[in-house]
């Protein structure tokens, strides 16, 4: 049973970092941001928006119960450039990315020939 208390806690810290760290992000960026640290601690989804490809991705990456582990697995999926691993994640339900992630995601997998894959 996930403690909710902690949840809200992890995602309100996590979310606070981000903006604090990364000030030049979209509000999908952060989103992804918090939600995953906050999974990856606490074993459940939700939060802020979401699901992105971000978040999907980043949520797999890890299950710790150090805040400090999971941002540091979180981070730069979540800021960094789209990678293919994360592009891969276009067959999940996703409905908050940030402005142009779905496009680059699609850029990504037709360069690597995986395109056809997800259609």
């Amino acid at each position: 049973m996930v403690d909710i208390d902690r949840f809200n806690e992890v995602l309100e810290r996590a979310m606070k970092l981000g903006r604090e760290k990364h000030p030049e992000a979209t509000p999908q960026h952060h989103a992804a941001f918090a939600n995953s640290v906050a999974a990856i601690i606490c074993a459940a989804s939700g939060g802020y928006g979401g699901p992105s490809l971000r978040e999907h991705w980043a949520s797999r990456q890890l299950r710790t119960d150090d805040f400090d582990e999971a941002v540091k697995a979180a981070e730069p999926i979540c800021y960094g450039p789209m990678t293919i691993e994360i592009a891969r994640m276009i067959g999940e339900y996703n409905f908050d990315d940030p402005p142009g992630d779905v496009e680059e995601a699609w850029r990504l997998l037709r360069e690597a020939g995986e395109a056809d894959l997800y259609v």
